[in-house]
């Protein structure tokens, strides 16, 4: 009898341990599916469209309003290295007042385009400490960031979904990534990456850095791709949500007439929220091309 009770309890306990791993496992399966943001009967939607420029101009902005960017230019050191869109922040940060181009290193341009001399000595990387500019130098600025201190640096390739941004980098020394990330990988600085939806791919961004740094005969410019690791990805759709509490949703890529590369979104929310987003977005509505 004892034995039939002992393997009664077996069987129960056996049951009761697949019960609880399938639940488990099917509480996995719902995290991993993303969650939709409901539409209220109240809400209002507004569609909105964005050139490139427009974008870079709405992250800027953005980023100025951001929480810890605003602590860090009252208190602390903000390091903006050069790029189109670090150019629209250094503007909105540091008050920049240059041609663009001079504070750009790499670019892309059409292959049989028209070359274009941005003229004049570039600029180097920006140093704010307590949100006033210094003449300190980008290895000085480095070394002296702490817990919190802020690096931007822009990218060229992004995973929205997986929160992944990447650098192609033609510098055999990983250029400015390679010397910003022994203090942002794992240091005490805090990297935030301005990045527009008009430079999203597909795939996993860590294959295409092993993969384009296969060792094997390559033909015409091949960069190399760094991926940044342990960093905050800044897209209009950040932007868009530190100017109100709504949702977004992008409905469209691309366009003619000047929206080659551009984005369109939908946001939705309360008549309130949606119409802070929107004295915003008319703010911006107009901007001129980085290059004209």
């Amino acid at each position: 009898m004892k034995k039939i009770i002992v393997s009664f309890a077996v069987i129960v306990f056996l049951v009761s341990c697949k019960e609880n791993l399938t639940t488990g496992q099917d509480m996995n399966k719902e995290k991993e599916i993303p969650s939709i943001v409901a539409v209220h009967p109240n809400d209002v939607m507004v569609g909105i469209s964005l050139t490139v420029a427009e974008s870079k101009r709405l992250i800027a902005k953005g980023i100025a309003k951001h929480p810890l960017v605003q602590q860090k230019m009252k208190s602390g050191t903000i390091i903006i290295t050069r790029g189109t869109t670090n150019t629209y922040i250094a503007e909105e940060l540091a008050g920049l007042d240059a041609p663009h181009g001079r504070f750009v290193t790499g670019n892309i341009m059409p292959v049989n385009g028209q070359s274009i001399a941005f003229g004049g000595d570039k600029i180097p990387e920006i140093v704010l400490v307590n949100g006033e500019l210094t003449e300190m130098s980008f290895k000085d600025a480095l070394a002296s960031l702490k817990e919190d201190d802020l690096v931007f640096k822009g990218g060229n390739l992004l995973n929205y979904e997986k929160k992944q941004a990447a650098v192609t980098v033609g510098a055999a020394d990983g250029g400015t990534v390679g010397r910003i990330q022994p203090y942002t990988n794992d240091g005490p600085a805090h990297l935030i990456v301005p990045i527009g939806l008009e430079k999203e791919v597909y795939g996993d961004l860590n294959e295409y850095e092993v993969t384009l740094a296969a060792d094997v005969q390559k033909k015409g410019f091949i960069p190399r791709v760094i991926v940044h690791r342990n960093a905050e990805i800044f897209t209009e759709i950040e932007a868009i949500r530190l100017f109100g509490n709504v949702s977004v949703i992008p409905y469209a890529s691309g366009g003619i007439g000047g929206s080659e590369g551009g984005k369109s979104f939908v946001v939705y929310g309360v008549p309130d929220e949606v119409e802070k987003v929107l004295q915003v977005i008319a703010g911006i509505q107009g901007e001129k091309g980085f290059i004209n």
